[in-house]
């Protein structure tokens, strides 16, 4: 009697865990907006008609490659390295305390090319002033803090909005380039290859989204790229794990980043990702470094000035 009495406890509480798991997976997909979505879906093709989203041939039949998660370490910046900058006419330069961010500023401001110049102009300008600024690509250029953004990158593509990963140039009102932040990662491992959505898989992710403004009526897929995109960074200055992604451009003015194995959608809101940048680490990196330095007063003015600009704008 007793053992069915605790056998029909055992029945009812796996029946309990059961159903509690199922609604934990269930939140979770609202929380990511994640439809059910397979690669080979044939009523895909009918929703992006029916809905008049207008794609590229040559994005929907890109190569889908193999990837895999990328397991990378941060690099330190060396003395020496800073050293060389400041051996640099008209470059002064110098690192944050823990030496993850390197500060620089010209004595000249250096003069952009007209705005629609070939990128590859623009990195040829910065790369004599920038260490291994072969490891950068050329990532946006945000208008509302007029900071233009390299993002790093490993196995050919890029590392997108990381803030240990990233070259920021920093323009004034004329256009000009007066300062430079610079953090960089260092050696990385890779967690096995396999499959990553296709490119129409991850706009269809976008257009069954919960979120209904991230894929709209009419709209354009204008442009698609593949790179890397870390969910969580760790605070303890651990290893930081990259997860293959699309960046799908919308109208040629919106990114969404979508996670090539998972499906889960980041939006690109690149001037909050650069204000909680500079409030985040290079304010609070500038702040540490010694009263004597004489970068430290210009590096906190300017990046006060820049946030008290979209400040001025937001009211």
């Amino acid at each position: 009697m007793q053992w069915s009495h605790i056998k029909t406890l055992f029945i009812l509480s796996f029946l309990v865990l059961n159903i509690y798991l199922l609604f934990q997976f269930v939140q979770r997909q609202d929380q990511y907006d994640l439809p059910s979505l397979s690669s080979d879906d044939p009523t895909l093709d009918e929703e992006l008609e029916s809905e008049n989203i207008q794609i590229d041939d040559a994005i929907l039949n890109r190569e889908v490659p193999d990837l895999s998660y990328l397991s990378v370490a941060q690099r330190l910046f060396k003395s020496s390295e800073v050293e060389e900058l400041n051996s640099i006419d008209g470059v002064e330069a110098t690192m944050s305390l823990d030496k993850t961010l390197l500060f620089a500023q010209f004595e000249e401001p250096i003069e952009m090319p007209e705005e629609g110049a070939e990128r590859e102009m623009l990195q040829s300008i910065v790369a004599p002033y920038v260490i291994q600024a072969g490891q950068y690509t050329y990532g946006t250029w945000n208008k509302d803090l007029n900071i233009i953004a390299f993002f790093q990158t490993k196995e050919g593509a890029p590392l997108f909005l990381n803030q240990q990963a990233i070259l920021l140039l920093y323009l004034n009102d004329d256009n000009e380039i007066t300062h430079y932040t610079q953090t960089m990662l260092g050696d990385h491992e890779k967690q096995g290859d396999r499959s990553i959505v296709s490119p129409k898989t991850a706009i269809g992710y976008l257009l069954r989204s919960n979120n209904s403004s991230y894929l709209r009526q009419d709209q354009e897929v204008s442009e698609i790229d593949i790179g890397y995109y870390s969910r969580i960074d760790p605070e303890d200055g651990g290893e930081i794990v990259f997860a293959p992604t699309w960046k799908v451009t919308i109208e040629d003015t919106v990114d969404y980043f979508v996670n090539g194995f998972e499906g889960i959608i980041y939006p690109g809101d690149y001037t909050k990702f650069f204000t909680d940048t500079i409030n985040e680490n290079i304010l609070v990196q500038a702040r540490r470094l010694d009263e004597e330095n004489e970068i430290r007063e210009n590096i906190i003015q300017l990046m006060e000035g820049k946030l008290e600009e979209i400040g001025s704008e937001d009211e």
